[in-house]
């Protein structure tokens, strides 16, 4: 914490973010329609839509963060997760692999399973899925806008919003190819055209191939952990002749295959807190308290499948946009745009993450003479693979009027959407499933006996057994109504007055099929269909106190909809979670002073969360296997509160410097809620036994079940409550059109936590990248080093249950320094 106030308040005394050197200098002139500035980085010339019309940022009044293209590029920045960590109050990352689930945090309000509080927008549109492997050569700019966004956005939104405008044609013919090279294998190649075809009609096509190895060594058989590879191709069509018609036609194509991703377990003996006495775990710790220290990854994957080919994940996802603008008048303009996302999506995961193929459950154990134990196990081992293909398909249809005048702008809206999700189990077992099974029982029941005082030998009470494949089938549905609008009154040439609403109805529809392999499939059984209807506001009173200060205050709501848990869920009894809410409460304010020299932005806030959604693991007696299975369920455990503070700070002391840097507080806590886990934890503490001696949940049944425990004052999961950017860059010219340039930054983040229990944690990080390089009219040459002194800390915990299906946890290794060189021509 102390490096933290060390560092905000060195930041504090000079400068600003590198994303926020976007927000720099603007005047109070208002924008120009169909921004195409995205190609430069003067603070000045940067437009945002994040109130859905075009504006200066420094005369935006919204929190909202934007990186540039030639952000992009000067930083070498190579995918949205690289982009994130310049943006103070975003944390974002891959460490679970690319198509692990990427969950942005927005402020402080994370999740664990369920929707993200974050949507993501390309040019606008709902985008469903993983931008991981998106081609960050089509940004023009990304904008990150802060706080609920549901009154405007919608849906998947109450957190924050994060919206990729991709570059559109250029007046000339040009083009770029370029290629960066690093350390383990990895190439990034990219190429793109750009100009006109005609009268006010133009072109773009880009092209990306990226492959990377993996720079982790398997500790199982030595081979590589983490590969990477995507091709993809991207094509837009643009029409604006300076008429009172502009439209564009976007398409884009994403091809990517991964590996086994670089995860690894830690084991049930290492838990060093809330020791059990109890017959299953026999004096060993229920759970780990302290920092979760990086360790090498095992995996036995190249055995798991009939053939090794046919391990890791495959996504290949398609996405189209058209876009049309018709101004009516000179005050009046409608736009309609269309979306539509077609995603096929094919996992074949280790999910034990320690080499043992199969796991065996263990509930206890009793002597049976001479040092020898007999072993109360499940019988039928548990299959820790993920096996799964899913398709996704979705379409999104908005039309909005807007009427601008000098003192009044008013727009109206309405908004379709329509997503399936159809989901198959199709686990297929290697022929050497059930010998797997019982060589991985041998090693399991040794290390049981080794915890065990006296014990020479353990014996599994029931044979050895592997059940058939889950056939499992989730049919979902989802459909979103809803009429949006706001309204603007200038009182003044100074005081405005804004208000916003969204009125939504979703509906989340649901069908399943629980069958296992060789059973001839069921009629699906429909689970209850649940509508959520809610009207979210945002109001905002902006002064701009001169041309270059603005102060703003903001009332905003915001909810992440509820859904349906998985199949086995119901069986559990928790078939459904409802929606979760927030009310934030926000001041800003945005500065330029002495021409651009400085730029000085800041905002403080609070938010309020009701009915938190919170995943809890739990084991669930699967009625087509007879075997357990481990199901993550969401329910709503309480409530929460988070204040906050983000300044962000540039300074550009002469021309050939530029000192950026960003920092974001986010502290968070529990209000009101329990946890189930946490209530087993603290039952163990007093007396080392799960015996409710802490109180009973329910009355009935008579089996014992742990008062939940109380969670209150505890920091929400996932969510650092300090994050740190700065970045110091210089530029010289040399003669002619020849520049050199160096620069580095560093970003540093606090703990966090893999629950809502906070005793497990990552250990805060600092990570610094460098550059050094020489460019002209039309190339470029850039070396570098990412993470330059080897930060090693983990970036996110998963509370899991591995180990003979005890507790244990898995986390996902941070790449290691890395020295690269790109290379790009341009003409």
């Amino acid at each position: 914490m102390k490096t933290f106030l060390r560092a905000a308040l060195l930041a504090a005394t000079v400068i600003t973010p590198a994303m926020a050197a976007a927000q720099g200098a603007g005047t109070g002139t208002s924008a120009p329609a169909g921004d195409n500035s995205n190609n430069v980085d003067n603070p000045a010339d940067i437009i945002v839509t994040a109130r859905k019309f075009d504006e200066k940022l420094q005369n935006a009044p919204t929190t909202v963060a934007v990186a540039t293209a030639a952000t992009i590029d000067k930083l070498g920045l190579t995918s949205v997760a690289d982009i994130s960590k310049t943006t103070p109050g975003l944390v974002l990352d891959n460490s679970f692999g690319r198509s692990g689930g990427d969950r942005p945090v927005i402020r402080g309000q994370a999740n664990i399973n369920g929707f993200s509080g974050v949507a993501y927008f390309i040019d606008g549109i709902y985008y469903s899925g993983s931008l991981a492997d998106f081609d960050t050569y089509n940004i023009g700019r990304m904008e990150v806008i802060k706080g609920p966004q549901s009154a405007l956005y919608g849906r998947n939104t109450y957190s924050g919003a994060i919206n990729i405008v991709t570059k559109t044609p250029g007046d000339t013919l040009s083009g770029r190819v370029q290629a960066d090279v690093s350390e383990h294998d990895r190439y990034d190649l990219t190429a793109g055209i750009s100009g006109p075809i005609g009268e006010g009609l133009g072109f773009i096509v880009n092209g990306r191939y990226f492959k990377d190895k993996g720079e982790f060594r398997n500790a199982f058989n030595g081979g590589r952990l983490g590969a990477q590879r995507t091709g993809s191709v991207s094509a837009m069509l643009k029409y604006d002749d300076g008429g009172p018609i502009r439209a564009s036609l976007r398409g884009n194509y994403n091809n990517s295959k991964d590996g086994q991703p670089a995860i690894f377990a830690t084991s049930t003996y290492e838990n060093n807190c809330f020791r059990d006495n109890g017959s299953a775990y026999k004096g060993v710790g229920r759970y780990f308290c302290g920092v979760l220290q990086p360790r090498q990854a095992t995996s036995d994957y190249t055995r798991r499948f009939t053939s090794p080919d046919v391990d890791g994940t495959r996504t290949k996802t398609f996405n189209a946009a058209f876009r049309i603008d018709g101004d009516l008048s000179d005050s009046f303009t409608i736009t309609s745009l269309t979306g539509y996302n077609h995603r096929i999506y094919d996992v074949k995961l280790d999910g034990d993450y320690n080499g043992l193929g199969f796991q065996q459950g263990i509930f206890g154990s009793f002597p049976i003479g001479g040092g020898v134990y007999s072993v109360i196990n499940a019988g039928a081992a548990t299959d820790f693979t993920n096996s799964t293909h899913e398709k996704l398909r979705d379409y999104s249809q908005e039309v909005r009027l807007q009427y601008h005048s000098d003192s009044l702008k008013v727009l109206l809206g309405g908004y379709y959407f329509k997503q399936k999700i159809d989901n198959f189990d199709d686990r297929v077992l290697p022929a050497d499933a059930l010998a797997q099974a019982q060589a991985a029982a041998v090693i399991q029941f040794a290390q049981f006996c080794a915890s065990i005082t006296g014990c020479v030998r353990a014996v599994p009470g029931t044979p050895i057994s592997i059940a058939t494949p889950d056939r499992n089938t989730t049919y979902a549905q989802t459909r979103n109504i809803a009429a949006f609008g706001s309204i603007e009154y200038k009182f003044t040439d100074t005081l405005s007055l804004s208000a916003e609403g969204r009125y939504a109805s979703e509906k989340l529809e649901q069908s399943l099929q629980n069958y296992v392999q060789g059973q001839a499939a069921p009629t699906p059984v429909a689970s209850p269909s649940r509508t959520y209807k809610r009207f979210t506001p945002r109001v905002t009173l902006d002064w701009q106190a001169t041309p270059n200060n603005l102060f703003y205050g903001i009332y905003a709501e915001g909810e992440k909809p509820g859904g349906f848990n998985g199949g086995l869920a119901l069986i559990a009894g928790v078939p459904t979670f409802d929606p979760e809410r927030s009310k934030t409460y926000e001041f800003g304010n945005k500065n330029t002073f002495m021409g651009g020299v400085l730029v000085a932005n800041f905002a403080v806030f609070r938010t309020e969360i009701t009915g938190y959604q919170l995943s809890q693991a739990i084991l669930v007696t699967n009625p087509a296997t007879g075997g357990l299975n481990q199901v993550s369920v969401i329910r709503n455990a309480g409530n929460a509160r988070i204040n906050g503070f983000e300044a962000s700070l540039s300074v550009k002391p002469n021309r050939d410097v530029t000192v950026t840097a960003n920092y974001a507080l986010a502290a968070s806590k529990f209000t009101s809620g329990t946890d189930q886990n946490y209530g087993v934890l603290l039952d163990a503490a007093d007396n080392g036994l799960i015996d409710c001696s802490t109180g009973r949940q329910f009355a009935a049944p008579a089996a014992c079940v742990s008062v939940y425990g109380s969670i209150v004052g505890k920091q929400i999961p996932r969510a650092p409550q300090n994050t740190l950017f700065v970045d110091f860059d210089w530029r010289h010219p040399v003669g002619g059109d020849l520049t050199v340039f160096a620069g580095a930054n560093v970003n540093l983040l606090s703990n966090n936590y893999e629950q809502v229990t906070n005793f497990v944690r990552t250990g805060g990080s600092t990570v610094v990248d460098a550059r050094l390089g020489i460019e002209g009219r039309n190339f470029k040459l850039q070396g570098y080093v990412r993470n330059a002194f080897n930060e090693d800390s983990v970036l996110q915990i998963i509370r899991y249950a591995g180990d003979d299906l005890r507790r244990n946890f898995i986390a996902g290794l941070r790449p290691a320094r890395r020295f690269g060189i790109i290379a790009t021509a341009k003409f």
